[in-house]
Order: C-alpha cells, then sequence, then structure tokens
C-alpha cells in the first residue's frame, strides 16, 4: 500500500563542504582534474522511489540523480555569509536536465587515503566533461536574492536545550575513501491515515538531533529539525526558494524548529521549481530516502501558509532584494554514453 506522503532526511553533517569557484573561470580547464578508476551510469529505473546517495569506502553511489543534481554535486559551494553550502544558480542546460534520472556508481582509488571533498568535486566534474560532454562555466550576475531577517517582534526560533554539537555534526561529512559515517537511528513514524479519511497525519517524533527531516504530503511541506546549526536552516532555505538567502539575523547556535508551508513556488533539491505532485516518492539529499506520512490535509478554512507566511511565524522574514550572485552556465551537455 502506497503512503500518503514521503520523507526527505538532510543530514547536516552530510552536506558537501566544497571549495570556492572563482566568478568568469570556465568550468573546464587546461590542467588535469583527478577522475574516478571505474564509472557506472545507467538510466535509473522507472518509477523510482528513491533519490540521493554519497560517498562510502571508495564509492560515490548516487540514485535517481538528474543532470541538475550531477551538477550541484560538482559545482555547489560554500555560503560565505550563512555557513553551510550553497547550491550554485543553473542557466541553461539540455531539456531533459530534470527529467532523465541516473543510477551512478564510482569507484574511486583509495591508496593516498581519505579524499578532501573538494578533489571529490573535481573527480564528479571530470566524470560530468566525460560521460556527459559537459561544457560550462562560471560567472557573476545581478540577480534576486532573500535577506533573511528578524521580524518586528523579534525571533521566535527555539534554541534547542542542548547546545552540544550532534554526533553526526561532530563527525562532519562522509569523505570519500574515509572512515564510514556513524549510524543514524531513526524513530518510527506514525501510519498514514485510514483510506479515505483526509484528517490530518499524525504528528512525527522529531529528526535525530543534528538533521533536518522533509516530509511531503497532501497538505503540502513539512521540515522539521533538532539541533540544527541555524547556517543550514539558511541552507535549505535557499534550496526552497530557489535564490540565494543571505543571513542577516545575526541568529548564532542549535535550533529546533518546525515549518508546515504550500508546494506552491517551492525548488526542491534536484526537482524542477513547483516541487513533486501529492504523493511522489523521494529521498533528498546525500542521505537515504525515506516513506512515510504526510503533513496535515489542506482544508478551505485552514489552507497551507506559503513559506513566507511560515517562515514569519518563526519571526523572521524572507525580504526580496538583488546582488552578485555566481551561476552555472550550463553551454551543452550531451546523454551519457552507454556503459
Amino acid at each position: 500500500m502506497k503512503s500518503a506522503g514521503k520523507v526527505m532526511l538532510f543530514v547536516a553533517a552530510f552536506m558537501f563542504a566544497v571549495m570556492p569557484l572563482l566568478s568568469g573561470t570556465s568550468a573546464q580547464t587546461t590542467s588535469p582534474k583527478p577522475s574516478f578508476e571505474i564509472v557506472s551510469i545507467k538510466p535509473s529505473p522507472p518509477n523510482l522511489n528513491i533519490r540521493g546517495g554519497g560517498p562510502r569506502g571508495d564509492r560515490l553511489n548516487l540514485t535517481g540523480a538528474s543532470l541538475r543534481m550531477l551538477l550541484q554535486q560538482g559545482y555547489a559551494r560554500p555560503n560565505p555569509v550563512a555557513g553551510g553550502i550553497q547550491q550554485i544558480q543553473i542557466v541553461g542546460g539540455p531539456n531533459w536536465i530534470d527529467s532523465d534520472l541516473y543510477d551512478v556508481n564510482a569507484k574511486a582509488e583509495c591508496a593516498g587515503g581519505p579524499i578532501p571533498r573538494e578533489q571529490m568535486q573535481l573527480m564528479i566534474q571530470s566524470m560530468l566533461e566525460d560521460r556527459f560532454q559537459l561544457k560550462a562555466h562560471t560567472e557573476t550576475r545581478e540577480l534576486p536574492i532573500y535577506n533573511l531577517v528578524v521580524a518586528r517582534d523579534g525571533s521566535k526560533i527555539k534554541l534547542s536545550e542542548d547546545q552540544t554539537p550532534a554526533p553526526i555534526t561532530q563527525a562532519g561529512p562522509p569523505q570519500l575513501c574515509g572512515p564510514a559515517p556513524p549510524p543514524i537511528t531513526l524513530p518510527p513514524l506514525p501510519p498514514p491515515p485510514a483510506p479515505g479519511g483526509l484528517g490530518p497525519a499524525a504528528t512525527p517524533p522529531p529528526p535525530p538531533r543534528g538533521a533536518l527531516r522533509m516530509m511531503i504530503g497532501q497538505g503540502g511541506l513539512n521540515m522539521q529539525g533538532t539541533a540544527t546549526p541555524f547556517a543550514n536552516f539558511v541552507s535549505m532555505l535557499s534550496q526552497f526558494s530557489g535564490r540565494p538567502v543571505i543571513d542577516k539575523t545575526g541568529l548564532k547556535g542549535l535550533f529546533d524548529f518546525t515549518l508546515h508551508f504550500s508546494r506552491e513556488g517551492i525548488t526542491l533539491p534536484g526537482l524542477p521549481p513547483g516541487g513533486p505532485p501529492p504523493g511522489a516518492v523521494l529521498g533528498g539529499g546525500p542521505g537515504p530516502g525515506l516513506g512515510g506520512p504526510g503533513g496535515p490535509a489542506d482544508t478551505a478554512a485552514d489552507p497551507t501558509p506559503s513559506l513566507f507566511t511560515a517562515i514569519q511565524e518563526l519571526g523572521l522574514r524572507l525580504e526580496s532584494s538583488k546582488g552578485p550572485v555566481e551561476v552555472l552556465v550550463v553551454d551543452s551537455a550531451q546523454k551519457p554514453s552507454e556503459n
């Protein structure tokens, strides 16, 4: 039986920490880039119910990855203001950049020990240039952004009682050829509503400390965080809003929060704007995709708020502005060659 909605788990410590790109430089460089020993790229099976993956041991495994997702894996960069990572804005690309999904299994040579994030990104870039015939360059453009500020009545987002970093945060992001990341113990999710029932799903338990959990359901999107660094909260807002979010709140520390908001106009990681249809089965980030119940059902008397309204309930505001944004311009790309 299909569940009423799906869950994405974003583990803060598992997000890529990457090197900045120089504006105006080409993604194709004259110096040779490091590369994987073996790369297998196959079309994902139809009705795929998981997206995501990451490095483990000597392998980089990605399931249900679109070209856009692969570009983010290879070119996303740190957020110099908010900390954490910030997805790079992608301009251009083929009409299948989001629709065609691939399973990637790449093997690295581990004789030199753990491979730093920036080197793994160069290896992903080499894979894209070789198998997708990618030609791209970076440049800086004046584009719309959002400034995240504290509302007049002050912040209402809750500081976690325990401000010690979670084990998954202390361990840092997993490295290619590095030790296995610590296991994540997920609390059981409540069952979906009875068949034909439209009542709200039971409130799920909070996610593990240091993690962000995204639930996609008929009633919209639920994002929950427990002992989440504020920089990672800001990074997720950038992904959902489709614009860079500049943190001007001055808030620091680990926070507990829950956001429930509409899918309308939302950009989800690796997906085109507008999000998936109700009941879509998705994973997310570098971690596994996990099935589960969705958020409360919408009613005429209680419509699901927009992301902007939900943010205001935390005593924060997203203000539209413009600023210099580094973008990755895809000049050309081809569907990958057969293995």
